[in-house]
């Protein structure tokens, strides 16, 4: 039992609050306000659960995936870059490897004309040790039950990654059964639009997305006919000669 105060300089108070109720009975206090980790993007929560229906899969090595995660992990992480932030202010932690390679190969494979997506750290939880970002999504990947996503240190170390964001994907029913992580999920509740259902905010990413290509578009097509002016200017240039 903790009879001292530690004093945490990473996360946003929000995110702390959490570490502070589940693993060191109130004695964390914080060495940074609010105003000091304040958004980075207006419609982006400090604190939030996106609970998404998907379906855990097994693979030989024992080893869980949940694609409906992995998918809308990507989205996510699209419409962050989209919106102007930098990858290497994101990164991505889940509790299992196979999900890791799962969210490794899709960012590899995205169609999405942005350079720097490929260098967004996508790492499991042990990896993470020591790091942090500005933005941490975590995939929780389990749909039937918690298994060892539940461990104490693991859950410390994948909650307390993130400086001003921490979005939490999983899946609510089966996570909310869990003594530590329905507790985790009253804290997101807490905050402002804390608690958010995969289906109803993705129309919002779409448009993020959609908005985004559309500008790409725009500025590939203004490139070119620059290019096409300077080609026919040096061709009367030509001429004239």
């Amino acid at each position: 039992m903790l009879c001292f105060n530690l004093t945490q300089y990473r996360c946003h108070p929000a995110i702390s609050a959490i570490a502070n109720d589940l693993f060191y009975e109130g004695n964390l206090l914080n060495g940074i306000s609010e105003t000091e980790r304040s958004p980075l993007l207006e419609w982006l929560p400090t604190l939030c659960f996106y609970n998404v229906k998907g379906l855990e899969q097994i693979e030989r090595d024992n080893s869980f995936h949940n694609v409906a995660e992995a998918a809308f992990t990507l989205k996510l992480i699209q419409s962050l870059i989209a919106s102007g932030i930098a990858s290497p202010m994101i990164g991505v932690i889940t509790l299992y490897k196979s999900q890791m390679y799962k969210l490794c190969h899709l960012l590899s494979a995205v169609d999405f004309d942005h350079p720097n997506i490929k260098s967004v750290q996508v790492s499991t939880v042990d990896a993470f040790q020591g790091a942090e970002k500005e933005i941490i999504i975590l995939s929780c990947v389990r749909t039937r039950q918690v298994g060892f996503i539940d461990s104490e240190k693991r859950m410390n170390v994948a909650l307390t990654r993130g400086r001003r964001h921490l979005l939490i994907v999983g899946n609510l029913v089966c996570l909310r059964k869990n003594r530590l992580w329905g507790r985790v999920i009253q804290h997101c509740e807490g905050n402002e639009n804390g608690l958010q259902h995969a289906s109803q905010c993705e129309p919002h990413l779409n448009k993020l997305l959609k908005d985004y290509f559309e500008k790409q578009a725009e500025e590939k097509r203004s490139k070119k006919t620059e290019k096409e002016k300077s080609k026919d200017k040096c061709h009367s240039q030509k001429d004239i000669i």
